[in-house]
C-alpha cells in the first residue's frame, strides 16, 4: 500500500559460492540476518530477506576442469560402466631425518580410489642429487585392508647428501601410478639434503629408524593433494554421481537448489521467490550486471590500460581474492630494485658472461637510504640465476624475482625470463660491486643467513646506520672471528664505516646503533630484540625523519622515498617492479604461485578522490556499522583500495558489455545486486535460473538499459514494458531500497563491502538516500574452539548439523557462539545440552499450564495477589526489554542471555518463591507466551510449537513483539535482587556455621533453628560521610574511585570526630571494591525499598528455602522493635542485614517498642493514613463487592503506588 507507514526492514546476506553444499561457517554468519529479520518482523514492519546464489568466477570452471583431467589421466570404466579413477599415492613426506644412521622415513596415504580394482602394494623409490640422476627402488611395502597411512625407511643415504622420493601403486591388473615427486623441505624452499634437525625440532627417534615398511604414526601431514573427485565424494556423492561435473552449467544446476532446500530445512525466513544465480546463464541478472557496468563506465569509474594484478600463470589472467586457494586479501608489493654492477674481475661461475654488463639486483623498500651503502648481503646457499635482459645486460637475482619481472616487460619475452646459468649465493660472496649513490666506489657482497629466497630480489643492500637488522650483521663482521668464521677477508669489511643518512628529534642521526645499544642487542640473534629496534626506527624515521645525505638533504623521508625512486629510475640506477606481498595460488592450480603481471584490462578506479571523498562522508555521517572495529576496518580499507581489475578471461560471468572477450569478475558483478533481488521475482518468478518468465510477463531481452535506468533510477521509459508493469516493478524498489542491513564476514570489508559502498555511490550518484544504511561484520566461526578443518574432523555442513542436532539447536548454539569481529565458537556440547533444554522445557510448559506439574500449583486468578506476583510481572517486562535492546544492536549473544536464560531464570525464582501459595495463572501463562515470541527470531520451530499449545491459530512469525503493560518499576528489580541475594546469604551462613561447628565440640541442640534479621535503614552519620567523598571521586566510565580520595580521610575534621579509626579505610575499600561491580550504586545512603516490608511479606519464602537446614523462624528487626542485640543493628547498613543464627525452644514473634499517641498520631497524620481510610470505607460501603477485604487490600495497594 501507498499508505504504509508502519516501517520496512531489508536484509541481505553475501550470496554463498556454488561450488558445494553450505557449512556451518555460512550458517553462523547467515543467522546474524536471520535473527536480525525476525526481530524486525516482530516490530510490526514490513520485512524481507531474500537470497541469491553465487556462481560467477573460477572456481566452478577450475574445478570443473580439475576434474575433467583427472578423469583423462586416471579414469577407468568398471565392468558396470562407471567411470572410477586410479589415482596415485598421495606425495610423500618426511616424517624423520636421521644423519647419523644415514636413514630417512617417508609417510604417505594409499590412494582414494584405484578404478575399482585391488590395491596390491607400493614400491618405494629414492635418487640421490639432482633431477639427472636416476631412481633407484628402496623397498616394496603390501597394502593393508583399512590401512590409509604408510611408510618406509629409507636406509644407506649419505649425511649432507640431497635426495628425492616417490611411492607407486601396485594395483591389481594394471600398470601401478607414480606419487608426485618428495625433492623440497616442508615450506618448498629448499633442496630435501639429510641434515640433522635444528634443536628445537629434534625429536626422539630410534637408530636407524623403523623397519621398512613398518606401520607407524606419520608426523607429517595427512592430507597431500586432495583431488576434485575427492571433494565430490566427501560431500556423499556416489562416484556415477561424479562423472556429471565435468560440465560446469551441471555445478549451477545441481548446488544452488540443494543450497535452498538445507537453508529451507534451517528454518530461515527467506522469501524463495527472489532467488536467483548468477552468471550469463541466468538471462535477467546477465542484464542487469550488463546495465551495472554501462552506468559504471558512463560515469568515468571504468578504465582501461596496463595495471599490476595478481596474475595467475596457468589460468593467464588476473587473479582476484575469490579465485584464490591462498593468499585472499594480498595485493601487489612496489619494489626498487637498485642496479649494482659487478666489477672486474668476475668469478669464475660468470666468466662466460665475460663482456656483458651485469647487474646484481637488490630489492628494496627504502630507497632514500640507499646513500648509506656499506656492503651488501647474499644468501651463502641460495639458488640465484643470471638472466638476460639484452645481448648486452644481465641482471643477477633469485628466480622467483625474474619470474615477476618476466610479467612486467622487464625481459625480452613475456612471462619467460632467459636464463643464462644458475649459481649459489656462496660463488658470489666477496664480489665488488658499484652501488648507486653510496660514497664508497666499491662495496663488498657478503654473506647473511637469514635472507629470504622467496622475499624480494633475495639481494639485499646494508645500510647499517638506519637498519638494526643491518647494524646487527655488520658489527658481527667487524669481529675477526666472526670473519674467519664465515670466510670474509678485512678488506672486505673492515675500511667501511656508518654512514648517517637520516635525522629524528628522538633516535638522532645513527637512529639503528642508537637502538640495539639502547635494547642491548649482541648479535643477529636477538631477534626479538631487533624487530623491536627495526619498529622503532623505521617509524620514527619514516613519519619524522629529515633527510642529511643523499640528493635530497633536507627534505622529509616521506617525500624524499618517492623522489629518490622516481630519480634513480630515471638514471638508470634502479628498476620498481611488484611481487605478491605474501604467497598467493589459484584454485585452479595450487601448486603454482602467483606472480605480478601487467596486463590489459579493464579496471575499477577505486580510490579517484572525489569517489572515494563521497563513499568516506557516507561512512562517517551515515552507515552504521555496529563496531567501532569495524568501522575502522573500512576506514583502513577506503585508504588503500585502489585501481582494480574487473575483467578476466576465463571463468563464468558476465560478458563485459562493449568488450566481450572480457568476463567480469566475480567480485565486480557483486556490489550492487541487493537492488536486484526487489524485481526478481517478478521477472523470474520462482526458477532461479531465469529460465522462465515471471508475474511481470518480461523476457530478458526486454530487460535493456532503459528498462533498468526506470526500474533502478525512476529516468523516464519509452520501452514496450506496459507502464502498470514498470509502475509495479519501481514501487518494489522505491519501497524497499535502500538497503537497511547486510551481514557478512568481516573478511569482506577490504573488497566486496568497501566496493559495494563505492558502486552505490556511483550508480545512485545523486541519490546518497539510495546507499546502504548498516553493515554488521563479524568474525570466523571455530568448532570446539579450534578452526574448522576436514582433517581435524570438525568440519561440518548445514545439512550434517541439522542432521545431528536439528535446526533448532544448531541456530541456538550459533547464537551463543559469539557476535563481534573476534573468532566466534560453536560448542558442540552446548549444542547437545540445548537440545535436552528446549525439549524438557516443552514439556514443562505443558505439564505446568495443565496443573500437571509436580515443581508447581496454580494459583488463580481470582487469588489474592502476593508481592512475588508483582516482582514476576516487572521482571518478565525487564527482560524482554533487554532481550529486545540486544536484537537491536546486533548482539544476539545477549540476547540470548535474556530471552533465553533471563526468562528462565525468573521463572525459576518466581516458583521457588511462590511454592506455598502457588504461581498465579495467568502470570505463568503469559510467561510461557512470552518465552515463546522472544525466542522466536533464535529457535522458530520450538516457539511455533508453544504458541500452538497455547490456544493460537495463526504462525508465531505473524506475531508481535511482547509489550509489557507498563514500564519497569526499578526499586522492584532491585527489591527482588535483594530478596533471593538475601536467601542465598542466609542459606551460605547457615551451612558454614555448621561446618564451623561440626570441627568444634558441641551438642545437637546448639544447631540453630531461628535467625533474627537486623535491617538499618540508613547508614551511620560516619559511613555516610565516607560515601558521599567517594562519590565525589568515582568516574562513570571506569566504575573506579580516584586513589587521591584515601588520604582526604585522614585530614576530614567531621569525619574524624567520630574517633572510628582504621573502620574508616576499611569500609570505604571495601565500597569501592563494590563499585566496580556495581557502579554508583555502590554509594546508596539507602535502597530504593522498603527492606523490612520486603522481607516480612516474603518470610514464607525464606522459611521454605531455609527449612532444609533445619531453620523454622526468620525473625525481622528494626530500629522500631525491641532488640535482642542492639550491637549487630549497628553493624546492619541498607542492603546488607545482620544475620543472627540461634537455637531456642520457642519461637517469639519480635515485638514493637512502645511508641506514646502522640508519635503514632503524627506518623498517621503526617502519611494522610486517616484520609485515606475514611475515603475507601466511604466507597467500599457504596460500592459492595462481593469480597471486601480483596477489594481493600487492591486499593490501598493502588493508593500506595
Amino acid at each position: 500500500s501507498e499508505q504504509w507507514d508502519g516501517g520496512k526492514f531489508l536484509v541481505t546476506f553475501p550470496y554463498p559460492y556454488m561450488n558445494g553444499r553450505l557449512h556451518l561457517g555460512h550458517a553462523f554468519s547467515l543467522t546474524k540476518s536471520e535473527f536480525a529479520i525476525g526481530f524486525q518482523r516482530m516490530q510490526g514492519k514490513k520485512a524481507l530477506w531474500p537470497f541469491g546464489f553465487h556462481c560467477t568466477g573460477m572456481p566452478i570452471q577450475a574445478a570443473a576442469y580439475k576434474l575433467k583431467k583427472e578423469y583423462e589421466l586416471y579414469g577407468m570404466k568398471t565392468p558396470e560402466g562407471v567411470l572410477l579413477p586410479n589415482f596415485p599415492p598421495a606425495p610423500p613426506e618426511v616424517v624423520t631425518l636421521d644423519p647419523d644412521g644415514g636413514a630417512i622415513t617417508i609417510g604417505w596415504r594409499a590412494p582414494t580410489s584405484t578404478g575399482g580394482l585391488a590395491l596390491k602394494g607400493f614400491q618405494v623409490y629414492f635418487r640421490a642429487g639432482g633431477a639427472e640422476s636416476e631412481w633407484t627402488k628402496s623397498s616394496d611395502v603390501d597394502a593393508v585392508d583399512g590401512e590409509v597411512q604408510y611408510s618406509s625407511c629409507v636406509t644407506g643415504l649419505v649425511a649432507g647428501e640431497q635426495y628425492a622420493f616417490k611411492v607407486k601403486s601396485v594395483v591389481e591388473g594394471v600398470a601401478g601410478v607414480d606419487s608426485r615427486i618428495l625433492s623440497k623441505t616442508a615450506d618448498g624452499k629448499k633442496d630435501l639434503k639429510l641434515l640433522a634437525a635444528k634443536k628445537d625440532d629434534k625429536e626422539k627417534k630410534v637408530p636407524g629408524g623403523p623397519p621398512k615398511g613398518a606401520k607407524t604414526k606419520v608426523a607429517a601431514k595427512t592430507g597431500g593433494l586432495t583431488t576434485q573427485w575427492d571433494i565430490l565424494r566427501s560431500m556423499g556423492l556416489s562416484p556415477k554421481e561424479c562423472e556429471p561435473f565435468v560440465d560446469p552449467v551441471y555445478w549451477l544446476e545441481y548446488f544452488p537448489p540443494l543450497g535452498q532446500k538445507d537453508l529451507t530445512r534451517f528454518g530461515i525466513g527467506v522469501d524463495w521467490r527472489r532467488t536467483f544465480i548468477t552468471t550469463d546463464y541466468n538471462p535477467y541478472y546477465d542484464s542487469f550486471v550488463r546495465w551495472q557496468f554501462h552506468k559504471l563506465k558512463a560515469g568515468n569509474f571504468v578504465a582501461f590500460g596496463k595495471r599490476p594484478a595478481i596474475f595467475s600463470e596457468a589460468d593467464k589472467q588476473p587473479c582476484m581474492d575469490h579465485d584464490r586457494d591462498k593468499g585472499e586479501g594480498v595485493n601487489p608489493q612496489e619494489y626498487t630494485a637498485i642496479k649494482m654492477r659487478l666489477l672486474e674481475p668476475f668469478p669464475e661461475v660468470l666468466c662466460s658472461l665475460q663482456g656483458r654488463t651485469i647487474y646484481l639486483l637488490a630489492g628494496t623498500l627504502r630507497p632514500e637510504t640507499m646513500c648509506g651503502q656499506t656492503n651488501a648481503w647474499i644468501l651463502p646457499e641460495g639458488d640465484y640465476g643470471a638472466f638476460e635482459v639484452s645481448d648486452a645486460v644481465v641482471y643477477i637475482c633469485a628466480a622467483r624475482a625474474a619470474r615477476n619481472m618476466s610479467f612486467q616487460d622487464i625481459f625480452n619475452e613475456w612471462g619467460n625470463p632467459k636464463q643464462l646459468l644458475s649459481l649459489k649465493g656462496q660463488a658470489l660472496i666477496g664480489c665488488a660491486v658499484k652501488s648507486p649513490l653510496t660514497k664508497y666506489e666499491r662495496i663488498y657482497m657478503l654473506p647473511l643467513t637469514t635472507i629470504s629466497m622467496t622475499k624480494g630480489t633475495a639481494i639485499v643492500t646494508s645500510v647499517p646506520s638506519d637498519s638494526p637488522d643491518d647494524y646487527a650483521a655488520f658489527m658481527d663482521l667487524k669481529n675477526p672471528k666472526k670473519r674467519a668464521f664465515y670466510g670474509v677477508q678485512d678488506e672486505w669489511i673492515a675500511p667501511f664505516d656508518l654512514i648517517p643518512v637520516l635525522t629524528t628529534p628522538d633516535l638522532g642521526d645513527m637512529s639503528a646503533k642508537f637502538m640495539c645499544e639502547k635494547l642491548q642487542v649482541n648479535s643477529q640473534k636477538d631477534v626479538e630484540k631487533l624487530k623491536e629496534a627495526h619498529d622503532a626506527c623505521y617509524t620514527s624515521g619514516f613519519y619524522k625523519g629529515i633527510m642529511t645525505a643523499g640528493p635530497f638533504v633536507g627534505k622529509t623521508v616521506q617525500v624524499a622515498k618517492v623522489e629518490t625512486r622516481k630519480k634513480m629510475v630515471q638514471d638508470g640506477e634502479a628498476i620498481t617492479y611488484l611481487e605478491p606481498e605474501g604467497f598467493v595460488t589459484p584454485r585452479s592450480t595450487p601448486d603454482t604461485e602467483c606472480v605480478v603481471a601487467l596486463v590489459d584490462q579493464w579496471y575499477l578506479k577505486y580510490g579517484e578522490s572525489d569517489w572515494q571523498a563521497k563513499v568516506k562522508e557516507h561512512l562517517e555521517k551515515t552507515l552504521e556499522c555496529y563496531n567501532p572495529a569495524v568501522h575502522k576496518l573500512f576506514r583502513e580499507a577506503l585508504d588503500w583500495l585502489g585501481d582494480w581489475a574487473c575483467s578476466r578471461s576465463f571463468g563464468l560471468g558476465t560478458r563485459m558489455p562493449w568488450d566481450e572477450q572480457f568476463l567480469i569478475e566475480s567480485l565486480s558483478d557483486s556490489t550492487i545486486y541487493m537492488s536486484y533481488y526487489l524485481v526478481a521475482h517478478l521477472l523470474q518468478g520462482h526458477n532461479m535460473f531465469g529460465k522462465e518468465e515471471g508475474p511481470a510477463g518480461i523476457s530478458a531481452a526486454q530487460c535493456d538499459e532503459a528498462f533498468w535506468d526506470h526500474v533502478l533510477l525512476g529516468r523516464p521509459y519509452q520501452g514496450d514494458v506496459p507502464a502498470e508493469t514498470m509502475l509495479k516493478l519501481r514501487r518494489e524498489v522505491t519501497f524497499w531500497y535502500p538497503l537497511d542491513l547486510r551481514v557478512s564476514g568481516k573478511d569482506l570489508v577490504p573488497n566486496h563491502l568497501t566496493m559495494s559502498l563505492y558502486n552505490h555511490a556511483a550508480v545512485w550518484n545523486d541519490q546518497s538516500n539510495m546507499w546502504p544504511q548498516s553493515f554488521y561484520c563479524n568474525g570466523h566461526v571455530q568448532v570446539d574452539a579450534e578452526k574448522m578443518s576436514k582433517s581435524k574432523g570438525n568440519f561440518i555442513t548445514l545439512t550434517g548439523a541439522i542432521a545431528e542436532w536439528g535446526a533448532d539447536a544448531t541456530r541456538f548454539t550459533c547464537a551463543d557462539a559469539g557476535d563481534g569481529t573476534e573468532n566466534a565458537n560453536y560448542n558442540r556440547v552446548t549444542a547437545d545440552r540445548c537440545i535436552l533444554a528446549l525439549t524438557t522445557e516443552l514439556d514443562w510448559i505443558g505439564a505446568a499450564l495443565n496443573n500437571q506439574s509436580k515443581d508447581i500449583k496454580l494459583r488463580s486468578p481470582s487469588a489474592p495477589r502476593v508481592w512475588l506476583d508483582d516482582w514476576f510481572e516487572n521482571e518478565m517486562g525487564r527482560v524482554v526489554s533487554l532481550a529486545a535492546e540486544g536484537f537491536r544492536g546486533m548482539r544476539f549473544r545477549e540476547a540470548l542471555k535474556h530471552a533465553f536464560y533471563g526468562m528462565q531464570d525468573a521463572r525459576d525464582k518466581y516458583r521457588s518463591g511462590t511454592s506455598q501459595v502457588g504461581v498465579l495463572e495467568p502470570l505463568i501463562r503469559q510467561w510461557a507466551e512470552w518465552q515463546a515470541l522472544i525466542m522466536a527470531p533464535i529457535t522458530p520451530h520450538w516457539a511455533e510449537e508453544i504458541w500452538e499449545y497455547l490456544g493460537h491459530t495463526s504462525c508465531i512469525v505473524k506475531a508481535r513483539w511482547p509489550q509489557p503493560s507498563k514500564p519497569e518499576e526499578p526499586a522492584l528489580t532491585i527489591a527482588g535482587q535483594y530478596l533471593f541475594k538475601l536467601a542465598h546469604d542466609l542459606s551460605t551462613a547457615v551451612v558454614n556455621r555448621d561446618k564451623k561447628k561440626g570441627k568444634a565440640k558441641g551438642t545437637a541442640e546448639e544447631k540453630p533453628n531461628q535467625i533474627n534479621l537486623y535491617i538499618a535503614t540508613t547508614f551511620p552519620k560516619w559511613k555516610q560521610l565516607v560515601l558521599e567523598l567517594l562519590k565525589e571521586h568515582f568516574d562513570p566510565q571506569t566504575y573506579l574511585v580516584d586513589d587521591k580520595v584515601m588520604p582526604m580521610f585522614k585530614t576530614h575534621a567531621e569525619l574524624n570526630s567520630f574517633n572510628k579509626g582504621k573502620q574508616v579505610p576499611q569500609f570505604a575499600a571495601a565500597v569501592r571494591e563494590e563499585a566496580k561491580s556495581s557502579g554508583a550504586s555502590a554509594f546508596a545512603l539507602k535502597m530504593p525499598f522498603n527492606e523490612a516490608a520486603v522481607v516480612t511479606q516474603n518470610l514464607a519464602y525464606l522459611k521454605t528455602t531455609l527449612s532444609v537446614n533445619g531453620i523454622q523462624a526468620v525473625h525481622v528487626y528494626t530500629d522500631k522493635h525491641d532488640l535482642p542485640n542492639p550491637d549487630l543493628l549497628a553493624s546492619a547498613a541498607p542492603g546488607k542485614p545482620a544475620i543472627d543464627l540461634f537455637f531456642a525452644n520457642e519461637i517469639a514473634e519480635p515485638q514493637l517498642r512502645e511508641v506514646s499517641s502522640e508519635v503514632m498520631m503524627d506518623y498517621l497524620n503526617d502519611h494522610n493514613v486517616a484520609e485515606v481510610l475514611n475515603e475507601a470505607v466511604n466507597r467500599l460501603g457504596r460500592e459492595q463487592p462481593t469480597d471486601p477485604f480483596s477489594w481493600l487490600s487492591a486499593y490501598l495497594a493502588k493508593k500506595g503506588k
